[in-house]
C-alpha cells in the first residue's frame, strides 16, 4: 500500500516518502521490505513482478535514477471489483457479486480520481510498454474504454477475464479486438457442470462460445491460454481440464491457491492427497503434460508424499464452506458438490 487516491493525487503518491525510501534502497542494491514478495518468489525459482518490470526496463540505470518518479512503463489497473460471478474461492474483497450476496455495500460507478489517472497515463503514454487489465472482471469496467484509448497502439495489453461476458455487445472487447498485441489470460479451472458450480453465475456454453471468438483473434496476432488455480475443486479433475485445453489447442498456466486454506488440497491429509496424487499420475499417462506442468505437478506430488496425518479441523472448515455455499449463497446448488465430487464424500462426513 503506497497511498490512497481518495486523499492524494497520483503524483503525490508516486513522489511520496515511502516510494522515495524504496527507490533509495534499490539504488544501494538492497531489497526494501516492501519487495519481500518478489524476493521470496525468486528465491524459489518462480517469476516475480520485479522480474516483469526489470525485463521491460532494461535501459533504466537504477543506480543513477534518483529518488523522484520518472514515468510509467508498466500499467496494472484494477479500477474496482465489479464482477458478474461469485466464484467459490473468491470473496467480497475481489467481487461485487459476493458483496451483494453478503449484503455488503459496494460503490459502483466512476471515482473522482479515474480521470486524473487516465490523464497521467495519457501524458506519459509514449513510455508505456505493457498494460494489464485486471478486475473484478475487466471487460465490465467502462473505465478501461478510455484507458485503451490513451495507451500506445503498439504496447502489449494482457487481460485476465472470466470469459463470461457477452462479447458481441461488450465495448471493452470491441476496443481490444482492434489492437494488435493482446494476451488473453482466461481464468477458469474446471469444465462443464463443475465449472458452473465453482464459477457460480457462469455459463459453460457461453465460455466455449467466447473461446471460439477469442481464438479467432489469434490469427491476427493475439495469444492466450487458461489461467488455472490449483485447488481442491480440480485436484482430482486435472485430466478433463487438460484434455479440453488440448482439444481447443490452448495451453494452461497453473498457479497454487493463495487463500482460503480450506480449499488447499495439500492441507487435507490423505483423504485428498491420495486421489489427487493418483490424478496427477493419470495426467502424466496421457502424455499431454508440458515441461512447465511437470515441474508444477512434480512439486505437488512431493507435497502429497509428505502428507501423513488426517486433518479433521481442515475437513470441518471445508464441510462448513460447502454447507454455506449450498444453503446460504448458492441455494440452487444444494447437494451438487456430493454429486460432482463423490470421491470427497469422506471429507464431508467429518
Amino acid at each position: 500500500m503506497l497511498g490512497n487516491l481518495n486523499t492524494n493525487n497520483i503524483i503525490e503518491i508516486l513522489n511520496g516518502d515511502l516510494l522515495q525510501e524504496i527507490r533509495g534502497s534499490i539504488a544501494q542494491g538492497k531489497a526494501h521490505k516492501y519487495c519481500s514478495n518478489c524476493v521470496q518468489a525468486e528465491r524459489f525459482g518462480a517469476d516475480s513482478e520485479r522480474k516483469w518490470h526489470n525485463d521491460l526496463n532494461q535501459d533504466l540505470d537504477y543506480t543513477t535514477a534518483g529518488s523522484q518518479y520518472h514515468y510509467p512503463v508498466i500499467v496494472d489497473v484494477r479500477w474496482n471489483t465489479t464482477c458478474n460471478l461469485s466464484c467459490n474461492y473468491c470473496s467480497e474483497w475481489a467481487s461485487s457479486k459476493w458483496s451483494a450476496l453478503k449484503g455488503i455495500p459496494f460503490k459502483s460507478g466512476s471515482r473522482p480520481y479515474y480521470d486524473d489517472v487516465c490523464d497521467f497515463i495519457e501524458k506519459h503514454h509514449a513510455h508505456i510498454k505493457d498494460v494489464a487489465l485486471v478486475g473484478g472482471e475487466p471487460l465490465l469496467l467502462p473505465e478501461n474504454e478510455r484507458l485503451l484509448d490513451v495507451i500506445p497502439e503498439d504496447c502489449t495489453v494482457t487481460i485476465i477475464t472470466n470469459m463470461n461476458v457477452d462479447l458481441g455487445k461488450n465495448k471493452v472487447f470491441k476496443k481490444l479486438q482492434h489492437r494488435k498485441k493482446v494476451g488473453w489470460s482466461m481464468s477458469f479451472d474446471n469444465v462443464g457442470d463443475r465449472f458452473e458450480y465453482v464459477r457460480y453465475g457462469g455459463s459453460w456454453p457461453m465460455l466455449v462460445s467466447n473461446l471460439a471468438i477469442v481464438k479467432d483473434l489469434f490469427k491476427q496476432g493475439h495469444w492466450g491460454g487458461i489461467h488455472a488455480v490449483y485447488n481442491i475443486y480440480n485436484a482430482t479433475r486435472i485430466c478433463e481440464l487438460r484434455e479440453f485445453a488440448h482439444e481447443q489447442g490452448i495451453s494452461i498456466i497453473w498457479q497454487n491457491l493463495f487463500q482460503p486454506d480450506y480449499l488447499d488440497p495439500f492441507l487435507h491429509g490423505r483423504v485428498v492427497a491420495e486421489p489427487a496424487a493418483a490424478e496427477i499420475n493419470r495426467f502424466y499417462a496421457t502424455g499431454l503434460a508440458t515441461d512447465a506442468e511437470r515441474m508444477f505437478f512434480d512439486q505437488a506430488l512431493q507435497n502429497y508424499a509428505a502428507v501423513t496425518e488426517s486433518k479433521p479441523v481442515m475437513a470441518k472448515k471445508f464441510a462448513t464452506h460447502i454447507h454455506e455455499i449450498e444453503t446460504k449463497y448458492h441455494a440452487d446448488q444444494v447437494g451438487q458438490f456430493a454429486k460432482l465430487w463423490p470421491e470427497f464424500t469422506p471429507l464431508m462426513d467429518n
